[in-house]
């Protein structure tokens, strides 16, 4: 006997992308930009009206900077791994830490799942081997360039990492947390940092990591000759190739 229905499959041409999620808010500026400049990303290389399929945890940042500071990075950790899971019950393929600092917890958070943490080293390790760069200098808060998950992850990826000196690292590191964080981009702070970046590459820095996803608020390219990696930038061109690659 023949059914009466008939069971058609129509090829829709939507392209496969992988779900990605988003661990955010620390801060939220650099968090809208990932979000943003995804979306953008994605519908520059699909057309029509395609945008990234992303899942968004943006956290409220006080208790986290304080857990920063009092280095209770195990909390930071259990929080960032169980978001992580509950992304990835909600079908994220991969997820991403939309922080340099908080890479600090990467691994840890890694281990929960099973799914890739897209880790923003690598992101930045493929774009020194193209530009055939070796030494970094990194800015960014005064984890970052102090504490070894940072020195560890680039020198994993075979890079060097060179830092400002002990001063510098602190007026770098205020200008993060007392303006960038809260939206506040400064004339003198600028002027900071650009003079830090020259000092890098004066030490041998081939390039220089602005390894705070919030510098690129303050510093651009076109304010200077040394060559610069913005890492949110990077780590955004990293992982729309990723979600656009079957």
């Amino acid at each position: 006997m023949k059914s009466r229905f008939q069971i058609v499959f129509i090829s829709t041409g939507v392209h496969q992308m992988k779900k990605l999620g988003l661990l955010g808010g620390t801060s939220w500026h650099s968090s809208m930009d990932y979000y943003r400049l995804l979306n953008k990303k994605v519908q520059q290389r699909l057309g029509g009206v395609h945008s990234a399929d992303l899942i968004l945890r943006s956290v409220n940042f006080e208790p986290f900077h304080q857990f920063q500071v009092n280095q209770q990075w195990d909390l930071i950790a259990e929080y960032f791994a169980k978001d992580a899971l509950h992304m990835q019950s909600m079908g994220a393929e991969g997820i991403v830490i939309c922080a340099n600092t908080m890479h600090r917890v990467a691994d840890s958070v890694a281990s929960q799942v099973d799914i890739p943490v897209l880790h923003i080293a690598d992101a930045i390790a493929k774009l020194a081997q193209k530009k055939q760069w070796r030494s970094l200098g990194v800015l960014g808060t005064i984890f970052t360039m102090e504490q070894e998950f940072y020195r560890s992850a680039l020198e994993q990826r075979e890079l060097k990492m060179i830092t400002p000196e002990s001063e510098a690292r602190q007026h770098i590191n205020r200008v993060i947390f007392k303006e960038l964080v809260k939206g506040q981009v400064l004339e003198n702070s600028r002027r900071l940092y650009l003079t830090e970046i020259v000092k890098l590459s004066e030490q041998g820095a081939d390039a220089v990591i602005l390894g705070c996803t919030e510098i690129g608020m303050l510093v651009e390219q076109s304010m200077t000759q040394v060559p610069l990696i913005d890492s949110l930038q990077c780590h955004v061109d990293y992982l729309t190739e990723w979600m656009l690659t079957n």
